[in-house]
């Protein structure tokens, strides 16, 4: 099987009441990059990568077709089968950037399962027993995160990932807020996404060493987090700096987490993820299977991978269709029913999605010849 044709979608998804992180970082619309790689099979695999701005990672969604235009001749007559083999090429010929990478290879385990008819988590290694719990990410004011986690209560989910602003005073009223309001089994995230300075997350867990949290992310740097990690007993999750498999070997030789979120675009596509997964697995870290955001494409993607993960690892999946309209794209998305907040992946071949006839519009981008 060879690939003959790549071509490169864009699709906006507005946040009209906006979506906002630490440090005054607040966005009205994602940008999602979609490829679609045919073969002489004639089978299509599809992937996609979603950006928040420029100033969430080191990723915007500009640089995704750059990179996409700067590796697609290459892998055009090569088999999208050999999935390592993709990714050794398109490290060969780009360094860096693996977010541009990350549709390439998610497309390319897309055509793997069609080609197998097996789905994602098979491919992945197998399907491991359990539901996925779903994650969501409740945020504003005190007032508006209340509300929010509610109303994620009451769609049954049981992780709630708080994002907080860089304001100790502010962030610690915060959680206490909330941890009035906790039920028995939830479990919460103090998530700053790097918004804290080393002394501004020291002053915060000295104020709430009474409630059991997750402290995510704290500090920008990965020795300010090292550092924070060594002065607190709250377990330690790392979030943006995991941008690789060598960092997460670092992390387990360092010891410097409990819990790891594996984001697929930011580690370089599903290729990558997998062996950040088996890092994990031997280390015994529990991980939180994530990426930004997107469609339903990258909901298969996600769900796909957490289904391989075995169940005591397996600590929490985002869910990318929880705030956005993007379900309206793809052909089958798992929509989350209320009261549930717990789902297992698709056993359709591939990532288990299609999107739907004409909902992408005409392609930005177009390489090679036809199929």
């Amino acid at each position: 099987m060879k690939i003959t044709r790549i071509s490169v979608f864009q699709i906006v998804t507005p946040f009209p009441h906006g979506y906002s992180l630490s440090r005054g970082r607040t966005w009205t619309s994602f940008e999602s990059t979609i490829v679609a790689i045919e073969t002489d099979a004639a089978i299509v695999g599809w992937g996609e990568v979603e950006t928040m701005g420029g100033n969430y990672l080191p990723a915007f969604a500009k640089g995704a077709i750059a990179a996409i235009a700067e590796l697609a001749p290459h892998l055009i007559g090569e088999n999208p089968l050999q999935t390592d083999r993709i990714n050794y090429l398109m490290d060969h010929f780009l360094y860096g950037h693996p977010y541009g990478k990350s549709p390439i290879d998610m497309a390319c385990w897309d055509i793997l399962g069609k080609a197998t008819g097996m789905p994602l988590c098979d491919l992945l290694g197998g399907r491991f027993e359990g539901g996925l719990d779903l994650m969501c990410d409740p945020q504003g004011s005190v007032e508006e995160l209340l509300a929010e986690t509610a109303a994620f209560r009451e769609k049954g989910y049981r992780r709630m990932s708080l994002k907080l602003g860089g304001d100790v005073a502010h962030d610690v009223s915060k959680m206490r807020a909330i941890f009035e309001q906790a039920q028995p089994g939830e479990e919460y995230y103090a998530d700053c996404n790097r918004g804290w300075t080393r002394d501004q997350a020291l002053r915060v867990m000295r104020q709430i060493r009474d409630l059991d949290v997750y402290i995510e992310q704290p500090c920008y740097s990965y020795e300010d987090c090292l550092a924070v990690r060594c002065r607190t007993d709250h377990p330690m999750i790392l979030d943006e700096i995991v941008d690789s498999p060598e960092m997460v070997m670092r992390i387990i030789a360092d010891s410097a987490a409990d819990l790891i979120n594996i984001k697929i675009s930011r580690v370089g596509g599903l290729t990558k993820a997998r062996r950040a997964r088996d890092m994990c697995v031997t280390a015994g870290i529990p991980m939180t299977i994530q990426d930004v955001g997107g469609t339903g494409i990258v909901q298969g993607a996600i769900f796909g991978l957490a289904q391989s993960v075995p169940k005591e690892l397996r600590h929490s999946v985002y869910n990318p269709l929880a705030r956005s309209l993007n379900d309206a794209f793809t052909d089958a998305p798992i929509l989350i029913q209320g009261g549930v907040g717990v789902v297992e992946a698709s056993d359709r071949p591939g990532l288990g999605q299609q999107p739907l006839p004409g909902s992408l519009g005409d392609p930005i981008a177009v390489y090679g010849g036809r199929g």
